[in-house]
């Protein structure tokens, strides 16, 4: 039977790439809550300044609509991050189910391998072992005469 390294080795590097991927879509996912975080702190911030003066709170009134659609751009980005999260976690654990069939086969054919190699043995133990009763019979029967 033929060996599956070679398979083995795609698959794991198959495995790794997955993997780098998925990593990056997390830091991907830091970046923007990060990001998020920031935001709602400066527009806390704004919302602050603007209980100081009537001009200041103006401003703010007219600064809440971006504000709004600046938070339903980063929930729609949060949402499509989360579903590439998602489906790259699926890639991942079915490559690297993949990968362990791969490796199991491979277990199964050095076992197997090692199976017929030691049967080969035994057979040829046995081989020695009644050629050398053979002979020990007939030197045996020879000085019996």
């Amino acid at each position: 039977m033929k060996s599956l390294k070679a398979l083995i080795r795609l698959h794991k590097n198959q495995v790794d790439d997955k993997r780098r991927h998925l990593t990056q879509l997390r830091d991907q996912e830091d970046r923007l809550t990060l990001q998020r975080q920031q935001f709602e702190a400066q527009v806390e911030m704004e919302r602050q300044l603007s209980g100081t003066s009537v001009d200041m709170a103006m401003a703010f009134a007219s600064y809440l609509p971006q504000i709004k659609l600046r938070r339903n751009a980063m929930e729609t980005a949060r949402q499509q991050l989360m579903i590439a999260i998602q489906r790259a976690e699926e890639d991942l654990a079915q490559a690297f189910q993949e990968l362990k069939r791969f490796e199991l086969a491979e277990e199964e054919r050095i076992r197997k391998e090692k199976a017929e190699l030691a049967r080969k043995e035994a057979m040829m133990l046995d081989e020695v072992a009644a050629q050398r009763h053979l002979r020990q019979q007939e030197e045996g029967g020879m000085g019996e005469e």
